[in-house]
């Protein structure tokens, strides 16, 4: 059995679906459709996590806390943040779903059917080869 070409998409809307209950869009810190050089749209990222997450680090973008909070949000995107790259080597998209949103994600799942209904929001199609006898 051969799985090919699977896509997934919908992320997006479900992560920002999840949070209607509660009205809690503002909390969120996950980033799509960044369209950037990979290295550039990372730490682009990062600093507009460390804006929106720590207002009080704005008046002092210079300082070595800021480095440091961009470095360790930047490092946690690296290593678990990517949701989707393009393999285009022109046009990379790039998806990020931040602490915040997998947290309250996680949480979501673990809680039962009925809390993790934003997940019907998302959707993966994949081309399977396989020999007929599989699908009788």
């Amino acid at each position: 059995m051969k799985f090919e070409n699977t896509e997934t998409w919908g992320f997006e809307h479900a992560l920002r679906g999840m949070r209607n209950p509660k009205n809690s869009w503002n909390k969120s810190d996950s980033y799509f459709n960044i369209t950037d050089d990979y290295d550039e749209g990372v730490l682009d990222v990062a600093n507009a996590w460390v804006y929106q997450n720590h207002p009080e680090r704005n008046r002092h973008e210079d300082t070595k806390e800021f480095f440091d909070l961009e470095d360790k949000y930047c490092d946690w995107l690296i290593t678990e943040g990517v949701l989707k790259e393009s393999k285009d080597y022109q046009y990379r998209d790039n998806a990020f779903i931040g602490p915040n949103d997998m947290k309250l994600a996680q949480t979501l799942i673990k809680a039962g059917p009925e809390h993790r209904k934003f997940l019907r929001q998302i959707f993966v199609s994949v081309d399977i080869t396989a020999p007929l006898y599989f699908f009788k």
